[in-house]
């Protein structure tokens, strides 16, 4: 609520979902930018909830959790933006053959944050 991410949409699905991360006094840093924290918030959650629903329409039932974030930071954003999260229907494919052969799954996703103007900020 304070770092003031919000889901945008998300397809019935799953396979896409897209988060806004709000501009506001509660998530400015000294430099009027968003705090590197409330981004990585708002990229932390959606890929584990994604991929566990798409596994439970398989019937699969498991947990998942983000073990690690890599966020670059490009340039500073004052403004809102907007993360554009998928998951293709060959990463679930993968996914669930991994966890049948090795109980668990390490997956990597990459994505953008882009703010009002169409910049590309974050990594």
């Amino acid at each position: 609520m304070v770092n003031r991410i919000q889901i945008i949409s998300i397809t019935e699905d799953f396979h896409k979902m897209n988060v806004r991360l709000k501009y506001s006094f509660w998530n400015q840093n000294p430099n009027k930018s968003i705090w590197g924290g409330s981004i990585t918030s708002a990229l932390d959650p959606f890929f584990p909830i994604m991929m566990k629903q798409l596994l439970l329409k398989r019937g699969i039932v498991t947990d998942f959790y983000s073990k690690a974030v890599n966020v670059k930071f490009i340039k500073m954003i004052k403004s809102n933006v907007i993360f554009h999260f998928y998951i293709s229907e060959e990463e679930v494919t993968s996914a669930e053959k991994f966890l049948d052969q090795n109980g668990k799954y390490d997956g990597w996703h990459s994505i953008n944050g882009i703010d009002n103007k169409g910049n590309i900020c974050v990594n």
